[in-house]
């Protein structure tokens, strides 16, 4: 029995609807949007919009279901854990501790597979914070690009719009109100968490942590290290039509 999948059989079972679902797909593309496809099992979680301490439990789950289908039709030799029990995220990811966290990254022939058939959910966004205005923030590249990736992240950025609507937290200005169907749903995502404060055990949480702004309110937020905070931004907004 095989202990991994090749490509070509994630592909089969990527395109099976018997097999796969659309939880496991979300699953999927939310996990490749993040550098190298690696993320916390419970951020992932987050981004798909479950709530409580355990935001992995119910990925944890649907894991250990999508394995037993894909067992029907695959001989696997699943990683054992103890007696009568397996390691069923073994065959999708690689997976670690890093306190407090469990890392998962998607396997390398999930990831091609995914990418083959086009399937990995990755959305192109233009860059939102205008590159002059990023080499004045002083903290550091790594963090910056952490602070980036949950901005273009395509399921946290649906998350907070679909909560606080695609309207500038800033100035309330509406994209498809002034420019029709070609501004529905377009808006820029702004981080709150200065990046200062982003730590290694850092996770989003897309509706706490992101607000929909404008690009130009995006850009006069980032005018400060660290930014303005919105309200703050909203007065002078408010004192300059005085």
């Amino acid at each position: 029995m095989a202990t991994e999948l090749t490509k070509t059989e994630w592909i089969e079972i990527l395109l099976d609807e018997k097999i796969t679902n659309e939880m496991d797909m979300l699953m999927f593309q939310s996990l490749y949007s993040f550098q190298e496809q690696k993320a916390p099992a419970s951020q992932i979680g987050l981004l798909m919009g479950y709530t409580g301490k355990n935001t992995a439990g119910p990925l944890n789950l649907e894991i250990g279901r999508y394995a037993k289908r894909i067992s029907e039709f695959y001989k696997i030799d699943f990683t054992a854990r103890s007696a009568r029990k397996y390691k069923y995220w073994d065959l999708f990811f690689n997976g670690w501790e890093d306190e407090p966290f469990f890392i998962w990254q998607l396997r390398p022939e999930l990831k091609k597979a995914l990418e083959e058939i086009e399937m990995t959910g990755e959305v192109q966004f233009a860059e939102e914070i205008p590159s002059d205005l990023v080499a004045n923030l002083k903290e550091g590249h790594k963090k910056m690009i952490s602070v980036n990736v949950y901005e273009r992240n395509p399921r946290a950025r649906a998350e907070c719009i679909k909560h606080w609507k695609a309207l500038c937290n800033v100035c309330e200005f509406n994209f498809e109100k002034t420019y029709g169907e070609i501004g529905k749903g377009f808006v820029h995502v702004h981080h709150l968490i200065p990046i200062s404060e982003i730590g290694k055990t850092y996770q989003v949480d897309p509706i706490n942590d992101l607000r929909p702004v404008c690009p130009n309110c995006h850009a006069m937020l980032h005018k400060e290290n660290p930014p303005l905070e919105i309200n703050v931004l909203r007065e002078l907004i408010k004192d300059n039509k005085i």
